[in-house]
This record gives C-alpha cells, sequence and structure tokens, in this order.
C-alpha cells in the first residue's frame, strides 16, 4: 500500500492538468496541500500501490472518476451559514434586486443545496421568490442529487434555526418546498 508521503508535488501537478485534460475538471485553482493530501488518503483508503496505478486508473475508468471528484471536493455547507452574510443580503441587497423585473442567483459550489435553499427562504420572505430563479451547480453530481432532493438531517435543524435567527429571520424557522434548479 501507498505510503501517505509517496506522492511528489509534480505528480500532483501531472494529475490535474491530466484530468483537465481529459474531463475538463479543473482543479488548478485548489489549494496544492489540500488536494495532495485527498490524493494521498484516497489512494490509501482504496489501496493504490502506486501514484501510477491512481492516475492510470482515473485517465482509464470514467466510473472511477466519479469516485474522484467526490473524494477531492470539498462539501461545507448549512442553512445560513455566515448568518451575518444572509443578514446583510436580507438588509441591504434584497431591496435593491426587488426593483427588478427578474432575479438570478447562481450559488457555484453549492454542494448539498443549504445555502441554495437559504436563499430561496430568503426571497420568499421579501416575496420575491416568484420573480426569481435560483441555479445551484457543484462539480460533485452525488452532491447534486442531495440538493435536488431537498431532504436535510432532522439533527441540523437545531443549528439552521439558530442561523436563520441570527440572519434576522423573525419567524420560525421555515421548513417548506421551494424547486431550486441544479445543474
Amino acid at each position: 500500500m501507498l505510503e501517505p508521503s509517496i506522492i511528489k508535488d509534480d505528480e500532483v501537478e501531472h494529475l490535474i492538468k491530466d484530468v483537465y485534460d481529459m474531463y475538463g475538471y479543473d482543479f488548478s485553482e485548489y489549494s496544492r496541500a489540500s488536494f495532495k493530501r485527498r490524493v494521498n488518503r484516497i489512494c490509501l483508503i482504496d489501496r493504490f500501490t502506486s501514484f501510477a496505478e491512481l492516475r492510470y486508473t482515473i485517465l482509464n475508468d470514467p466510473e472511477y472518476l466519479k469516485r474522484f471528484i467526490e473524494e477531492i471536493t470539498v462539501n461545507v455547507t448549512e442553512m445560513f451559514r455566515d448568518p451575518q452574510f444572509f443578514k446583510d443580503i436580507r438588509e441591504k441587497i434584497l431591496p435593491q434586486l426587488g426593483t427588478y423585473p427578474l432575479i438570478r442567483i447562481w450559488l457555484a459550489g453549492c454542494s448539498t443545496g443549504e445555502e441554495a435553499y437559504s436563499m430561496a427562504i430568503l426571497l420568499k420572505e421579501a416575496n420575491l421568490y416568484h420573480k426569481s430563479l435560483i441555479y445551484g451547480t457543484d462539480l460533485n453530481p452525488s452532491v447534486l442529487e442531495t440538493a435536488r432532493a431537498g431532504v436535510f438531517p432532522l439533527q441540523q435543524m437545531k443549528l439552521y434555526s439558530e442561523n436563520y435567527i441570527q440572519s434576522g429571520g423573525k419567524k420560525i424557522f421555515p421548513i417548506i418546498i421551494l424547486p431550486i434548479m441544479t445543474v
């Protein structure tokens, strides 16, 4: 089995270039230390005996590429994460957006969609949802499936409710069904 420190920096660079050239996924702006840690972790979990074996598998097995993307991407999200940000949107941005006939919001890297649904809640409360389109995108197809379903862990609702109140929410944390477009 490959040792955690065996993957060299130049090998990581080759892998980033290969994945981009072959599949169009661009990890060039990722932190190299984080990317390398995640690649090392994949090698350990999937028991690759060499970096060459990992690279060969990624380049020749599109099904494995999906697993690779799932392991490499960082999927951190929660409802009303960074409550001050959402409070600022509620108080400073939405009044301006309300003057437009159509509102389009794109949440790149939406992960499992909690922040996209948070935005939908803000728009609904500001009576702007009816003229809004929210797009949620992510590299990781598995997290997008979760976002499409719009089902979130019950054990997180206390935290989500606290974030909602800190963001300026005045009602009981809304559990509503709002369609979000994910691509």
